[in-house]
């Protein structure tokens, strides 16, 4: 076999292989066989050795232009064709050809493959151009050239034999070249970054190139030659939850790394990463919220950001979510309520994604021991089927939807079956010559009472209705005749008591009595 060239792709020979197949299927017309026969010092062109490899010089392999193909799409992403305003909705599947500029919105995601099989994932607000793609015949071969204006691209570039085929992606600042790796670029307002998660890469920038390995990154600034190369951050070490996620909101955490000034979470329907459920930056501290996410099984990966924001290795779990069909909300008894009914009554909200409800009622927060239970309630209520003692007691809701599929409860909802306030009864009024005072016997710490005072035992139009903080009312003394009086206790959380019983009482008329007094004396002066 004569010496290699830097500008040859091998080809391994597979039975019943021949000069003229061959150049047929991988070389440019004007390129014969005989060169092939010959370049390759071939004997017997129609006996080619299974498993023998022939050279090919890339220059005589045939060249055609390629197309990328969106294998996946989730939120609102737009395409724009050279020579065309409006953009195109992308969908999976679409043939997207080179001058195409692709612009992600807000919380949207793609993956893109080209010819060589590479893949890309762009993320949200994201705008890439595809400057060049090309395929080399049939040998697997590409030369690809993305421009990415802005956003941030995860690629994961196969492996290519030939030295003509190229990887490349250019920023406003930067051109990073590969041949066979996994690695991230990012363009910001001024400045670009690459990390390398896997391979090598080589970066240039006002004329000057750095190699950057695995597990390393660098930031280039528009203008300006590429900084220093840095190692990213390590993993960070994740507590992915054992057991499948059921409220939405509840917490993922990681351990918190030193150098980390923000971490990336990226939430994605299976390992492949093609689309993203959530990709979001948070804060310094090691947890995020779970978003809404469909039941099932989803991969995680999450990484730390360093002062200089380049984003390092990442960490993956699955995750495990039961969330749907979400319970209801509760209305009534609220968690930390007092219930004086003795059979209380529950009521909740009606969920769009229920068909039925099913309840139940423990003595525990546990429910280990369930008191009461209803499957399958078709309506937004139900009161409890006896009577509860006095005590405490945890009640929780969940959806079942049309499928009959159950789904998380709500949280334990701790109540209080309490005793009503009793119903005070007032005493003997006390008047004075100006004054009326009305008491009766106190209740416990922290309850406020209610009195109304009326003419007539109905209380249509009282005189007095007052709230008190202490179970007496001192007021001026009203008109004589007839009156009634009724006081209700209002509980520490507000539950208004029943009325006391209606007690009635007189005021004399003291004029009347003293003009009765002389009219008399006067009757007698004048008997005499």
């Amino acid at each position: 076999m004569p010496a290699a060239h830097a500008g040859d792709w091998y080809y391994r020979v597979r039975p019943h292989d021949n000069i003229w197949t061959l150049n047929s299927r991988f070389l440019k017309p004007g390129v014969g066989w005989q060169k092939l026969q010959t370049y390759n010092k071939v004997a017997d062109p129609y006996h080619l050795v299974p498993g023998s490899r022939l050279r090919i010089p890339v220059e005589w392999l045939r060249v055609q232009p390629a197309k990328a193909t969106v294998i996946a799409v989730a939120g609102m992403a737009h395409a724009y064709i050279a020579g065309q305003t409006a953009g195109v909705v992308i969908t999976p599947g679409m043939k997207l050809g080179y001058g195409v500029r692709i612009e992600t919105g807000p919380h949207a995601s793609l993956t893109l493959k080209f010819a060589d099989d590479s893949h890309v994932l762009m993320q949200s607000g994201s705008e890439l151009t595809l400057d060049r793609m090309s395929a080399y015949g049939n040998t697997g071969m590409a030369d690809t050239k993305l421009r990415l204006q802005h956003g941030r691209i995860s690629n994961a570039v196969t492996p290519m034999p030939g030295n003509t085929a190229h990887f490349v992606v250019q920023t406003p600042g930067a051109i990073s070249s590969v041949r066979g790796t996994h690695f991230r670029v990012a363009a910001g307002d001024d400045h670009s970054q690459t990390e390398v998660l896997k391979g090598r890469v080589d970066v240039a920038g006002h004329r000057r190139h750095v190699q950057v390995n695995r597990g390393s990154g660098v930031s280039v600034t528009d203008g300006h030659r590429p900084g220093q190369v840095r190692k990213l951050l390590p993993a960070p070490v994740l507590d992915c939850p054992s057991q499948p996620v059921t409220h939405i909101g509840d917490t993922l955490s990681w351990t918190a790394m030193h150098g980390a000034v923000h971490y990336r979470v990226e939430i994605a329907p299976d390992a492949r990463f093609e689309t993203l459920l959530l990709d979001s930056v948070t804060g310094a501290l090691p947890h995020v919220s779970v978003p809404d996410l469909p039941n099932g099984e989803h991969a995680i990966r999450i990484h730390g950001i360093d002062s200089a924001g380049l984003e390092g290795l990442d960490a993956t779990c699955t995750l495990r979510t039961a969330m749907h069909p979400q319970p209801p909300l509760v209305q009534q008894p609220q968690a930390g309520s007092k219930v004086r009914d003795p059979r209380p009554q529950f009521r909740w909200t009606e969920s769009s994604e229920a068909k039925s409800y099913d309840w139940q009622l423990a003595s525990d927060a546990q429910f280990a021991h369930v008191l009461a239970e209803r499957p399958q309630i078709d309506n937004d209520h139900v009161r409890a089927p006896a009577v509860l003692p006095l005590g405490r007691y945890y009640w929780r809701i969940a959806s079942r939807d049309a499928q009959g599929n159950l789904g998380p409860y709500t949280d334990a909802l701790p109540f209080e079956r309490v005793a009503p306030p009793p119903a005070p009864s007032v005493g003997a009024p006390k008047s004075s010559k100006h004054e009326l005072t009305l008491g009766w016997s106190a209740g416990k710490p922290g309850q406020h009472y209610r009195i109304q005072l009326a003419r007539d035992a109905q209380f249509t139009h009282p005189l007095v209705d007052r709230m008190l903080d202490t179970p007496s009312l001192q007021m001026r003394k009203p008109h004589s005749g007839t009156w009634y009086v009724r006081v209700r206790t209002i509980d520490t959380d507000g539950y208004a008591g029943a009325w006391g019983p209606v007690q009635k009482f007189r005021l004399p008329c003291i004029p009347c009595r003293i003009a009765a007094i002389g009219g008399g004396a006067t009757v007698l002066w004048l008997l005499l």
